[in-house]
């Protein structure tokens, strides 16, 4: 990295105004939590309810979760730099940012290709799907892709010049990628377009085959149970898509800048392209929860139930004085509220007694929340 552009950077780092500073460092405070508990979220859903957790496509939305909570953990350092308007804390954790964030990085680019890959299968090869994607094939090929990326992001540590440093116009430790063009172009041909390929190919051949599917469905109406399948497997298809296009909405940008670092050996650009590199990195860790919660009713379900069991919890604590029926009313959704209702009259009309006092509850117990 060229001397005279790192001091202009590290410059407009520690120059900034009160203002900006406290903007900056909010937002990717934001970004930062926001991240950290949505994904949270996502791995308690699928570890929560059975339905999620049976279904081998998940497997790979957990192990994505997974690194985007890594990742989320990697911010804090960011956060505190944008800040005191330097890196504080010291040589060895500015390597180990950096191997992380590269790490984390093409463990989500492969679990993509393997998502692509096991919907291509699902909807193109049927008969091939069950025997490629077992459970325990896939948990082997998720192990597998993290030793390929670990094992890949370790050579910069032993390159005389570059390597992992500390970039002060993105404000966080990383690869420099102008500073070994053979290793560059090995990430960006082996890592980057070959993963992209795989994925543009595999779904282009899948939204083929669901188009002519259902054209057949409609012109030729069949098995009803045949018709639910297919209309399933085309929404987590559709779920999966829009994954992988929000990642790639982010980390399209982020490889056009590195490539344009690599091309003119130093960082050429403005501070603002910089940082909204680095807010790029942070937010394809946040936007997944939201596709879940969007595209997948049980996800959304889950959610709901979740924020309702930290909100009466929350409220115990903070008043005590709140009688237990009043807490459960409040974080109880109308749904259970009704179930609750027609279990209790359905128990009280099969004893033959009146359902009001005869529920097998204790009045004087604290109540629960009714999981459907």
């Amino acid at each position: 990295m060229s001397s005279d552009q790192t001091t202009r950077l590290a410059n407009v780092l520690k120059s900034r105004s009160d203002w900006s500073v406290g903007l900056e460092s909010s937002f990717f405070c934001i970004i930062n939590s926001v991240t950290l508990v949505g994904n949270i979220f996502v791995c308690c859903a699928i570890w929560r309810n059975h339905r999620l957790r049976q279904n081998v496509s998940n497997m790979f939305i957990f192990a994505l979760a997974l690194s985007d909570i890594f990742m989320a953990l990697c911010m804090p350092s960011s956060i505190v730099t944008l800040i005191t308007g330097r890196w504080s804390l010291g040589a060895a954790f500015c390597q180990i940012q950096g191997f992380l964030i590269l790490t984390l990085a093409m463990v989500s680019l492969q679990t993509m290709t393997l998502i692509s890959i096991n919907r291509y299968y699902c909807i193109v090869k049927r008969a091939k799907y069950l025997l490629m994607f077992k459970k325990r094939r896939t948990r082997s090929y998720i192990m597998s892709l993290w030793l390929n990326a670990l094992i890949a992001s370790v050579p910069p540590f032993f390159f005389g010049v570059g390597g992992y440093a500390f970039q002060p116009g993105k404000s966080i430790c990383l690869y420099t990628f102008e500073a070994n063009i053979p290793y560059t172009i090995f990430l960006e041909a082996v890592y980057i377009a070959l993963p992209l390929t795989i994925i543009t190919r595999c779904y282009s051949a899948v939204f083929k085959e669901v188009y002519r599917t259902n054209k057949v469905f409609i012109q030729t109406p069949g098995n009803a149970n045949r018709v639910r399948a297919n209309v399933q497997e085309a929404k987590v298809t559709k779920t999966l898509a829009a994954v992988i296009l929000a990642f790639g909405t982010c980390w399209v940008p982020i490889s056009i800048v590195d490539i344009i670092d690599a091309v003119k050996g130093q960082p050429y650009l403005k501070r603002e392209i910089y940082l909204t590199y680095t807010a790029l990195i942070f937010t394809s860790s946040l936007v997944n929860p939201f596709i879940y919660g969007i595209f997948n009713r049980t996800f959304l379900y889950e959610y709901k139930k979740m924020l309702r069991e930290v909100l009466c919890c929350r409220l115990w604590v903070c008043c005590p004085s709140v009688p237990p029926s009043v807490v459960s009313d409040f974080v109880s959704s109308p749904n259970e509220k009704t179930n609750d209702k027609k279990r209790q009259i359905n128990s009280g009309e099969t004893s033959g007694t009146n359902p009001g006092n005869d529920t097998g509850h204790n009045p004087n117990s604290s109540p629960r929340l009714i999981s459907n």
